[in-house]
């Protein structure tokens, strides 16, 4: 909504100069400002997720919260607790958290190799997870480059 709010500002702007017209003019003025607002009050709506402290992730946690349990597994996985993260993760991935679905892959990549974390991630791009999709686009493209590679030689 944003991107098309600033896109609309930006041609009624463009074309307001263009052609002197001081009234479009005032148009895209007022869509680069509800673009604005529409931006910060989307920031700050993402803002509203974060846990001031730990007790807040534990109780939020304890209630069924997906991103405060992957709050609490990624704090497990930074001390080296890996096996507390990954049962965490778990439970957060059984709560359809699809953050915690790529950071479990991410966490058995780390322990047992980029072919064990493989399904992890193709469960969190199949739900969508954007960076999930084009990592294994990456790496579908690298695949095919260092077949291309071998055959060549």
């Amino acid at each position: 909504m944003t991107l098309f709010l600033f896109a609309a500002a930006a041609g009624f702007t463009l074309a307001a100069v263009l052609t002197d017209n001081r009234p479009m003019l005032y148009v895209g003025l007022g869509l680069w400002t509800l673009g604005a607002l529409t931006a910060l009050w989307a920031w700050t709506s993402s803002r509203r997720h974060a846990f001031r402290t730990p007790e807040e992730a534990r109780a939020a946690a304890e209630a069924g919260n997906p991103q405060a349990i992957r709050t609490l597994a990624l704090a497990a996985k930074s001390t080296g607790d890996h096996d507390q993260a990954e049962r965490l993760l778990l439970q957060a991935i059984d709560h359809g958290d699809v953050d915690s679905m790529w950071e479990m892959g991410r966490l058995i990549e780390s322990r047992d190799g980029i072919d064990a974390s493989d399904p992890w991630y193709r469960m969190a791009a199949d739900n969508g997870h954007f960076a999930a999709r084009r990592f294994l686009k990456r790496r579908a493209l690298t695949d095919g480059e260092n077949s291309d590679h071998g055959q060549r030689e």
